[in-house]
């Protein structure tokens, strides 16, 4: 009797996101190409946690590009952000208009719906279609409604995802985990956590993030054997 091939070791990768962040959806989609960069190498398992990098934006949310007009007043920074990042994305393998959102949400609901999507097996699958729906075609991911056509587009029970939306339970338990990770010190996102242990911040390019992934698993082998 001959041994099978050997196992390939596990990733746990936590992505501490926030839907209305570009960089994030840049991150996703870069983390999407990393992965399959090392699906020979690793068994990559991604998991989409909580971040709100606006937690005060009102339950209707406010102007998007009024509020990064307040808070960027020079019109060629805001240029520049845009064109590093639609520079990025390119890099990640999609191309990416930051303009088009027109709305920036309170995302409380929308971290509701990942964190629904999680429990059906459904999770990444939901995310892609939650960052598309935002930032390719304008989507008010803060409405109730919005966001059960998504889980429905998704494949997830849209009523159970209304229920879910209205609970004030999932929504102290998501708001509990944005804080948590800011409380532990993440400061920017996207934050990548590998198997709960070490991370790094930022929405490297994929083989850089392939890199980064392989170098992390390799430190935790050192320190756990």
């Amino acid at each position: 009797m001959t041994d099978g091939p050997p196992s390939r070791p596990r990733l746990l990768i936590d992505i501490v996101s926030d839907p209305v962040c570009p960089w994030c959806y840049v991150g996703f989609k870069a983390f999407q190409l990393a992965r399959d960069r090392i699906s020979s190498e690793f068994q990559v398992l991604p998991r989409i946690r909580a971040y709100m990098l606006n937690p005060d934006t009102p339950a209707e949310g406010v102007d998007r590009a009024a509020y990064y007009e307040k808070k960027f007043p020079d019109a060629a920074q805001r240029e520049a952000m845009a064109m590093k990042l639609k520079a990025a994305a390119l890099g990640a393998g999609f191309k990416f208009d930051p303009s088009i959102p027109t709305r920036l949400p309170n995302t409380a609901k929308a971290h509701q719906l990942i964190r629904l999507s999680h429990f059906d097996g459904a999770q990444e699958r939901l995310v892609d279609n939650l960052y598309s729906a935002y930032w390719d075609k304008g989507v008010d991911i803060g409405d109730d409604d919005a966001l059960v056509a998504i889980a429905e587009e998704t494949g997830l029970d849209g009523d159970n995802a209304r229920r879910d939306l209205q609970d004030p339970k999932s929504k102290n338990t998501v708001l509990a985990e944005a804080e948590a990770f800011r409380q532990a010190g993440v400061s920017g996102v996207p934050t990548f956590i590998i198997n709960e242990r070490d991370g790094f911040s930022g929405a490297v390019p994929p083989d850089r993030m392939a890199e980064a992934f392989r170098d992390a698993a390799k430190d935790l082998h050192r320190r756990t054997h």
